[in-house]
């Protein structure tokens, strides 16, 4: 082969190289999150309005601020599940998101976190934090049934403890406006029979039925703290992984 032969190959070789480089990064090769939205209602009743969001993922954070009326929507690199933080003057409550989707922040997600760490074992402290390295709460926090048997579990305690019907009790994913029908009403309702306080959070009472109740569902089951699922979504949305 002669020099100027030799030359070309290398040539056509780096830049074989470079442009299959430049594929795996376009397509998120190498490991790299992909971009998902994060959206949802910051309310306790009342909108949070304009109030600072943190999400802190599995893999990835991001943050925003919610409107007048306090919806919001994020949209950054992250494997779900995430926490989310609204925080708002005094107010500060708490939720989660197993992927990209719809979401909120109320009082009830805060109640549902105090449930699903009963049944992890665990505190909501404890589970928010283990969100980025605990694979049992990563995968309780993406499993759909698990999420919806939560769910029913806070809305029966309502009932019980305040004779407040929710009017759908996938209220961490449903759509819904502060000021009317629905969701935003039964926040109300529930302010209004004293198991929302001032500060936006579940009545103690309730906070502690709640851990108690999800402990007995996790105690009753032996998959209780390592139930796993496909990750799923919020409304509208699939996980971000």
């Amino acid at each position: 082969m002669n020099l100027l032969n030799a030359v070309t190959l290398r040539s056509l070789q780096f830049g074989s190289a470079a442009f299959a480089v430049s594929a795996l990064v376009a397509c998120g090769g190498g490991g790299a999150s992909p971009t998902g939205t994060v959206s949802g209602t910051a309310a306790v009743g009342a909108a949070l309005a304009n109030a600072a969001i943190q999400l802190s993922c599995k893999n990835g954070s991001g943050s925003t601020t919610a409107n007048a009326n306090g919806a919001y929507s994020a949209a950054f690199q992250f494997d779900g599940p995430c926490s989310i933080t609204a925080t708002s003057g005094a107010i500060t409550i708490h939720s989660f998101a197993s992927g990209s989707g719809t979401f909120n922040v109320t009082p009830l997600t805060q109640l549902l976190l105090s449930y699903l760490a009963g049944e992890l074992g665990t505190t909501v402290d404890g589970l928010l934090a283990g969100i980025a390295t605990n694979s049992t709460y990563q995968n309780a926090l993406t499993n759909s049934t698990l999420i919806a048997n939560a769910e029913n579990g806070v809305a029966k305690l309502l009932q019980s403890m305040y004779g407040v019907t929710l009017s759908s009790n996938a209220f961490l994913t449903v759509s819904f406006t502060p000021g009317q029908p629905g969701a935003d009403a039964d926040l109300d309702a529930l302010q209004t029979a004293g198991a929302i306080g001032s500060d936006g959070q579940p009545a103690a009472a309730l906070t502690s039925a709640a851990n108690a109740a999800g402990a007995v569902v996790g105690g009753q089951s032996s998959g209780g703290s390592s139930q796993t699922g496909t990750a799923t979504g919020g409304t509208g949305g699939t996980g971000g992984t």
